[in-house]
């Protein structure tokens, strides 16, 4: 399970995440579509930390990936000398630490209760950033191939390094992976001979190197010419039916509306409607959901 809690990300005075929950459960593809701008690929970026969120959590099988939110933790909140000074002057508990998250008010150092507070959780409920990403795989828009490296070097490459397999292991299951995809007579060739819809597929089989319980992909389709489209959404689609927990971001509805088990629709940075896809596209709720597909369907 990944679990997002209440995910802010700014750029500057720019919010691009607003007070942003959800949960991923085991074997759930959750498609994520809205428009261009709404958010959609920094909360995917926030769910294997190449984005740190602004506040907020993310949470994997019960481990901590993201820097601690003390203001997810009233009883940190109330080790920090903000706290104790507020509450002096007879305010309550709940109003106190209301207006402590209200108002943004905890500074960087609040006395060393509250920092010592702050080392002891992270120190108990933190995953290794390493060792999530090995958990959760992603794939992105532009490929990220090693342009001088060949095929099977781009497949081994990690597992190698990370000393996950041997050369000869990893090899094996390099080019079981191009089998599987119908690329095997690949393998010795460099990126740059590819057409982009080999490329793509050859970037997904590179995050299942790994093995991952989750696969993250973000717009895997929009930098592909029209025709080379179906090949790589097959291939998702077929990972999707072999029971592969997914969070894609998309702008192809038809696919999100086939492989979704649930979808979310993102706008200004917050998760304005979610359901099943047959409920979300034949009776969208909100009137920003209505506006956006009659554009996009």
């Amino acid at each position: 399970m990944i679990a997002v809690k209440n995910l802010y990300k700014n750029f500057g005075k720019t919010n691009v995440l607003k007070a942003v929950s959800t949960t991923v459960e085991k074997g759930e593809k959750v498609v994520i579509i809205g428009p261009s701008g709404g958010g959609k690929s920094t909360l995917l970026r926030c769910m294997n930390l190449l984005e740190t969120p602004t506040y907020g959590e993310v949470w994997v099988e019960d481990k901590l990936l993201t820097p601690v939110d003390p203001y997810l933790h009233p009883e940190i909140i109330r080790l920090s000398s903000t706290y104790k000074r507020m509450t002096e002057g007879g305010a309550t508990d709940e109003e106190v630490i209301a207006e402590i998250k209200k108002n943004d008010l905890l500074r960087r150092f609040e006395g060393r209760d509250y920092a010592s507070a702050i080392r002891t959780y992270q120190k108990q409920n933190t995953l290794d950033v390493n060792l999530a990403r090995r958990k959760i795989g992603m794939v992105f828009q532009h490929f990220n191939l090693f342009n001088n490296k060949t095929v099977l070097d781009n497949l081994t490459l990690a597992p190698i390094t990370l000393k996950l397999k041997s050369k000869a292991e990893a090899e094996e299951q390099a080019y079981a992976l191009l089998k599987r995809i119908g690329l095997e007579d690949k393998a010795k060739v460099y990126p740059s001979t590819l057409s982009g819809g080999q490329k793509q597929r050859i970037a997904i089989v590179r995050a299942l190197a790994m093995k991952p319980d989750y696969m993250l992909f973000d717009e895997p389709t929009s930098a592909l010419d029209p025709e080379m489209v179906g090949e790589v959404l097959s291939l998702i689609k077929e990972l999707a039916a072999s029971g592969m927990t997914m969070v894609i971001v998309t702008h192809e509805m038809g696919f999100a509306r086939e492989v979704a088990s649930r979808v979310l629709f993102m706008a200004d940075g917050v998760i304005t409607e979610e359901g099943a896809p047959e409920e979300l596209f034949e009776n969208p709720k909100t009137e920003r959901l209505k506006d956006f597909f009659s554009k996009v369907l």
